[in-house]
């Protein structure tokens, strides 16, 4: 009896198949492009301010603001602005990304994600080169690709 048992298992297990063949089979590569993006978020308005006497000849006017850049490869970023005006008078103005000239430029082959600072600075001339009042001026961050 135990050969016949041995016998119809071996018998069965030749004779059962699975229920769907593979009769042929074919293989794809999914991909996808990812594209170079960027995006500046933070940045608000702010005030230039003195310790020195407020109108008066050669007073120094400063102030920054920090912003977060964010990208997933390698970008430049570029600030501009004009001088600081009231409509008819301006007065000198400088501007610079983390204290260090107006562009700057992201590592190569990495992501970046990190605080920046944008400043100002506006130095009066004369006490009468300027009126009196408020001034100020739009800046621009550009960042492109390289």
């Amino acid at each position: 009896m135990k050969k016949l048992t041995s016998s119809i298992v071996l018998i069965g297990a030749m004779i059962v198949s699975p229920a769907f063949a593979s009769l042929d089979e074919d293989t794809a590569t999914v991909s996808m492009d990812i594209a170079l993006f960027a995006a500046v978020t933070g940045l608000d308005n702010f005030v230039l301010s003195t310790t020195d006497v407020s109108g008066g000849a050669g007073a120094v006017y400063s102030g920054s603001d920090t912003y977060r850049l964010e990208s997933n490869g390698q970008v430049r970023v570029s600030l501009s602005g004009n001088d600081l005006s009231n409509g008819s008078d301006s007065v000198a103005t400088s501007y610079a990304l983390d204290s260090s000239g107006i562009s700057f430029d992201t590592t190569e082959g990495v992501v970046h994600n990190s605080e920046h600072t944008v400043s100002a600075e506006a130095i009066l001339g004369d006490v009468s080169a300027q009126k009196a009042g408020a001034y100020s001026s739009v800046i621009t961050l550009t960042v492109a690709a390289l």
